[in-house]
């Protein structure tokens, strides 16, 4: 084949790759889908609709870090899962960590950041969903999320204004470059939809997020921030934020 046709074929090929490109973006049936954010991927609004589906007669099973280690084995292995191996399925959901994020190579559960990444992909792939905690570190003195001092404050500190706003921000500037390195595809690229659960078991008094550190208000602020710091500032559109309490003593507390 000369250089002639060898160029007319790539055009013709762009061309088809372009109109399959157009009609996929013209897609709409996902628009009626309303989620915290307007402009969400599809394969998020599409996870999100999916989710409220399958609620209303199933439960998906889960396993925190599932394809990263097991019982005597422990990464290396791309698709290994010990609930595989017992039950002849993968589980649906998985859950990963963000904790020590941008400070070392792997999290508060020995697993690596970047090996993580590949397996967040292949969970993609295979139709499960990814879940992502963060056990933020102290912001006032440095310790772990376990470390509570009333006196500190910390919340009130990482909101817009207070002393720590902009180390917290830092924080989430990791975080969306390593949201924006999942997506898969060789052409056209996916960005992969993962369910977002900050600030988690807030009800309970061990974390220094819980309530008896910080006022409604001010947990309510910090959620709003961190959401529109993600969506607005960073342009992650392929995330869901799950509102994730610990014990509640009745649908007020929940909804405080």
């Amino acid at each position: 084949m000369n250089l002639i046709k060898i160029i007319t074929s790539i055009i013709t090929i762009s061309a088809l790759l372009l109109m399959v490109g157009c009609s996929v973006y013209k897609d709409h049936k996902y628009d009626s889908i309303n989620t915290v954010d307007s402009a969400a991927t599809k394969s998020t609004k599409a996870l999100f609709e999916n989710l409220k589906t399958i609620s209303k007669h199933k439960i998906l099973f889960g396993h925190q870090d599932g394809l990263a280690y097991g019982v005597n084995w422990r990464e290396w292995h791309q698709k290994k899962s010990d609930v595989k191996d017992v039950c002849g399925k993968y589980p649906s959901v998985y859950g990963w960590e963000m904790s020590k994020l941008g400070k070392y190579a792997y999290n508060i559960d020995s697993v690596n950041f970047n090996q993580m990444k590949d397996w967040m992909k292949e969970v993609y792939k295979m139709g499960g969903v990814n879940t992502v905690s963060w056990h933020f570190d102290n912001f006032a003195n440095g310790g772990s999320a376990w470390d509570v001092n009333d006196s500190l404050r910390v919340v009130a500190s990482i909101l817009p204004d207070g002393k720590h706003h902009d180390a917290y921000k830092a924080k989430l500037d990791l975080f969306a470059d390593f949201v924006n390195d999942l997506e898969v595809g060789f052409i056209f690229k996916t960005k992969i939809p993962i369910v977002f659960r900050p600030f988690h078991e807030h009800t309970g008094d061990w974390f220094w997020w819980g309530s008896a550190y910080c006022t409604p208000e001010e947990y309510k602020a910090i959620w709003k921030f961190t959401v529109a710091y993600l969506r607005d500032k960073k342009g992650l559109h392929n995330i869901l934020y799950a509102y994730s309490p610990d014990i509640f003593k009745d649908e007020k507390h929940y909804l405080e």
